[in-house]
């Protein structure tokens, strides 16, 4: 029997012939087909009057003759398949379903290479979509259209490798090798650099980029689930963004991470539609089918999205349910729901070709997602800029250096994380407590006007950043049952996201001082200054209350609201930008939250 275990099973070779198979049923049709399984035959002209019943067994491969047909045509096909003469009157006894269902290889490596088609046939009914199955069949002909296909006979459900893996005591000794002994911050991000500088000399090739490679990494470590201080956290996974200049090696460094680790997918965003990422509706023979995109088929996985500048400013939003509750639903003639808990790292060139045409380059996000609520749901964001790192430290001969852990080892210690349910990951007391103290600090360093760090959730964050830690160096308990995060996992959490937000090319830092700064030094001032202006017009109560009560404020609604020439409503609009009362989004303007603080106390006085 052959198998998909490298061989092509869609070959000539293999037809009609058994095979067995391990894929993923990423779609079928949105309703299965009936056609006859045994049917009663009289006839005193031919042979059936000895064997009046038949049956029409689904190794036969002209059962596919049967589908897309229609009920008239359906006495001619079974006539001319089961031999019948013009005197043959028969009986259709017992149905048997076939459905059409898609396949796919069962991870993001095999499906680069892999020869498989996506088409097949299964006879039965119950298959269940974005799951592993194991498949046993035969390779056959599609009728209709003479390409090759699959007829399956026999489907089981399998685990995946996350399902399958449980710590033993010989993985438990072996992952060893990635703990510290009394770990410090400092010794961690150490072990960290030169495990690093291996994998730029053994495997990425892009060197002195400390920050890039970490950040990918810390996405492999990330959890499903977790329970912190009592707090369900049902999302676990990372959802991050990496945005840097053409040529930085973010492509690189993570499709060769991938295909080291040998879990995870990368795909290209300009590539890759709505229905890519997620799934939609298409048409197959006239009959509706529902597929499953990139995304839910990597449940439990990783999914690496290049080219992320590419998706449309609306696939951001539909994108929003998937990244916040890891759900993927398709509504059209059926409804359908998948999970979808995948972690995902965007990769980005800016909006304005270089980081170095932005002030902070951290303002680079605001043009690639527009909606403050999606930007909000990044862990972190990585800027990465072309002058980082100098030419004199690209173009130079190295020597090789020798790799200090092996990649079947990295995958276990993946696999060991990804595995650990939510019981199994546990935060010391010093740590809970560490986690609110540290949030509060990053809360006031950090402006909310860029939302990647915000009083209300960045507690969350660091959390998720530090059991990505503490996996990373294989903190346990239990003999490897338990992911343990202590303290200093928590300090690393703070450390890393200070540090990438800290330097100059993302700038989002010193952004947040220079917010912070004009908020509290030139508010009020400017405050009085605005009222000032205000005074000059006989209709001032007007004025304040036409501003408060319109969100979006244009030349227009001024001009039409208070009866002025529109000069005199760009001159308000002008003095509004000019005292950082308003901001400017797409083509209208809206309130700064102080200014719109402030008019309400200057309505209400009225």
């Amino acid at each position: 029997m052959a198998n998909n275990n490298g061989e092509n099973v869609s070959s000539a070779k293999y037809h009609n012939k058994r095979i067995k198979i391990r894929c993923v049923i990423n779609g079928k049709s949105t309703a299965p087909y009936c056609v006859p399984k045994t049917i009663d035959i009289r006839c005193s002209k031919c042979g059936y009057s000895e064997e009046p019943t038949i049956e029409i067994l689904p190794e036969n491969e002209d059962i596919l003759k049967l589908i897309d047909i229609s009920s008239d045509s359906q006495p001619k096909v079974l006539s001319k398949l089961l031999k019948m003469c013009k005197f043959c009157q028969y009986k259709i006894t017992e149905m048997q379903n076939i459905e059409r269902i898609f396949i796919l290889p069962p991870t993001g490596k095999e499906r680069k290479t892999s020869d498989l088609v996506n088409v097949a046939y299964y006879i039965g009914y119950g298959v269940e979509t974005n799951n592993l199955y194991e498949m046993e069949g035969y390779t056959t002909v599609d009728p209709s259209t003479q390409m090759a296909t699959h007829v399956f006979t026999r489907a089981t459900k399998l685990h995946s490798d996350i399902d399958s893996f449980a710590i033993s005591s010989r993985i438990n000794d072996n992952l060893k090798e990635f703990a510290i002994e009394k770990p410090n911050t400092e010794k961690i991000f150490d072990v960290l650099e030169s495990l690093y500088t291996s994998y730029a000399y053994n495997i990425t090739k892009i060197y002195n980029r400390f920050d890039l490679h970490l950040a990918i990494d810390l996405a492999f470590r990330s959890v499903l689930s977790f329970r912190f201080d009592n707090e369900y956290v049902h999302k676990g996974w990372s959802d991050v963004m990496i945005i840097g200049d053409t040529r930085c090696g973010k492509g690189y460094v993570a499709e060769r991470l991938v295909e080291y680790f040998g879990l995870g997918e990368v795909i290209s965003g300009d590539n890759c539609s709505f229905a890519g990422l997620v799934g939609g509706l298409q048409q197959y023979n006239k009959h509706w089918v529902i597929t499953w995109g990139k995304i839910p088929l990597n449940d439990r996985g990783l999914v690496i999205i290049d080219e992320a500048s590419e998706i449309p400013e609306t696939d951001w939003t539909r994108l929003s349910r998937i990244r916040s509750e890891g759900v993927a639903e398709i509504t059209k003639i059926r409804a359908q729901i998948t999970n979808a808990r995948t972690r995902i790292i965007f990769l980005s060139n800016p909006i304005k070709k270089t980081i170095s045409n932005y002030s902070y380059g951290i303002q680079s996000i605001l043009d690639i997602v527009k909606a403050p609520e999606d930007i909000a749901r990044f862990d972190y964001v990585l800027v990465v800029a072309h002058n980082e790192v100098a030419m004199e430290e690209i173009n130079v001969t190295r020597d090789s250096i020798p790799s200090i852990h092996s990649n079947i080892l990295e995958q276990q210690l993946i696999l060991w994380i990804w595995s650990r349910k939510i019981d199994e990951i546990v935060f010391s007391d010093e740590a809970i407590r560490l986690v609110y103290k540290l949030s509060i600090r990053l809360a006031s360093d950090y402006s909310f006007n860029i939302p990647l760090i915000q009083g209300e959730n960045i507690r969350v964050k660091l959390a998720k950043l530090a059991v990505a830690f503490a996996g990373r160096i294989y903190s346990n308990k239990q003999n490897g049952k338990i992911l343990f995060v202590d303290k200093v996992h928590i300090e690393c959490a703070d450390a890393f996201l200070r540090m990438i937000y800290g330097k100059s090319v993302c700038g989002y830092y010193d952004y947040s001082i220079l917010n912070k700064t004009m908020d509290l030094t030139s508010q009020m001032e400017n405050f009085k200054k605005v009222e000032k202006y205000f005074s000059s017009f006989r209709n001032k109560e007007e004025l304040c209350k036409c501003l408060l009560l319109n969100n979006n404020i244009t030349i227009n609604d001024l001009s039409e609201h208070l009866n002025q020439p529109q000069e005199i409503a760009r001159e308000i609009i002008s003095t509004l930008l000019r005292y950082n009362c308003i901001q400017k989004k797409y083509n209208t303007y809206v309130k700064t939250p102080t200014f719109t603080g402030w008019l309400k106390t200057i309505v209400i006085k009225k």
